[in-house]
């Protein structure tokens, strides 16, 4: 009897024993079980996460590309409008440089017919220009012509009343010594040389819209101001072909 007792007993300790065993590995399995859950749920929250910005990136690459095919576009548009303008520039260059030649046929043609008034036309750095054969000079600080001077202004109203439609302009030029307080200065003194001139022609019958001035002052001399010859040169009046070579159509 009391040997199925202690093994009553032993079997009921065995019993105990194994169901604590259970239950703790039970509880183990519950816990990896919740993990797992966890990390299983945060891993999808990241591949959402990831899908999404993946979705907005392509979005974003899209709008960019749209964008930037516009502004290629745009360059496009520009650069055909830039080569049409050279075009345009191009061919308005072409009809400068042919009506240029055509008015300096003419004037040479029209001095040629008028040899005796002692006048020529010279090119010099790519501009026209009249010389006579008296040069327009000038006393220091004056504007007056002297006889010789309004002869060969006379000769060239001839020539412009005979071409009607030709256009100069006259450029008055001084040295560089300064007026005197309350003198003026050198531009007042060069506009002055050159109105002489134009007056002149004016007089003699020369259509004032064939006529135009411009004063340079010492701004541009012809010779050595640190001369008295040069200070004579450059104390002077050009006489400039000035043509209307009108504008581009459509401007």
């Amino acid at each position: 009897m009391r040997l199925v007792v202690k093994l009553l007993v032993l079997c009921l300790t065995v019993g105990a024993f194994q169901s604590c065993v259970s239950k703790k590995k039970y509880d183990e399995l519950e816990a990896a079980k919740a993990a797992t859950d966890q990390a299983l749920a945060e891993t999808q929250a990241q591949v959402k996460t990831l899908s999404e910005e993946k979705d907005a990136l392509a979005a974003e690459m899209e709008s960019e590309k749209t964008r930037l095919n516009g502004e290629i576009s745009s360059i496009k548009s520009d650069l055909d409008a830039t080569k049409s303008q050279v075009a345009q520039v191009e061919e308005k260059l072409q009809m400068t440089e042919k009506e240029l030649t055509a008015l300096k046929e003419q004037i040479d043609g029209v001095f040629n017919a008028y040899s005796g008034s002692g006048m020529s036309l010279e090119d010099r750095d790519g501009r026209l220009y009249v010389v006579t054969g008296s040069k327009l000079r000038y006393n220091s600080g004056s504007s007056r012509l002297s006889k010789e001077e309004r002869e060969a202004v006379d000769a060239l109203a001839e020539v412009l009343k005979a071409t009607p439609a030709a256009k100069i302009m006259i450029e008055g030029h001084t040295d560089n010594v300064p007026f005197k307080a309350g003198m003026g200065d050198n531009w007042d003194l060069s506009y002055r040389r050159a109105k002489a001139v134009v007056t002149r022609l004016i007089k003699k019958g020369v259509e004032p819209g064939q006529l135009s001035i411009a004063g340079r002052g010492d701004s541009m001399p012809a010779a050595d101001n640190g001369t008295s010859e040069g200070k004579a040169e450059n104390r002077r009046t050009v006489i400039v072909p000035n043509p209307d070579l009108g504008v581009l159509k459509g401007n």
